[in-house]
């Protein structure tokens, strides 16, 4: 398959949210395949379809990219979640008075 019609069918597979099918695409292509063609697209459409990557396979594809996408995208993998870390608020636990 041509990269460019792979990356038809990931950008489809990417709006879809289809997970199965990412994993499909990449398993059948290969990562340099599915890189190459997954780098025609912005940074935001390759930051989506990595998110949806268990995080052993984004970082396979993530290294077959270009390496000014590679850097730009490296924050991506670093935690194992696209989403950035939540704050841990604490809360003061107030004391208990026994009369």
């Amino acid at each position: 398959m041509h990269y460019k019609i792979l990356y038809i069918t990931l950008r489809r597979l990417i709006l879809d949210r289809d997970v199965a099918g990412l994993r499909s695409q990449l398993l059948q292509h290969g990562a340099p395949l599915f890189a190459r063609a997954l780098a025609l697209g912005s940074e935001r459409v390759i930051a989506d379809a990595l998110s949806l990557l268990p995080i052993s396979e984004r970082l396979h594809v993530l290294r077959h990219l270009p390496a000014a996408l590679r850097s730009a995208l490296l924050p991506l993998c670093s935690r194992g979640s696209p989403h950035p870390a939540r704050p841990r608020w604490s809360y003061p636990i107030p004391s208990v008075q026994h009369a």
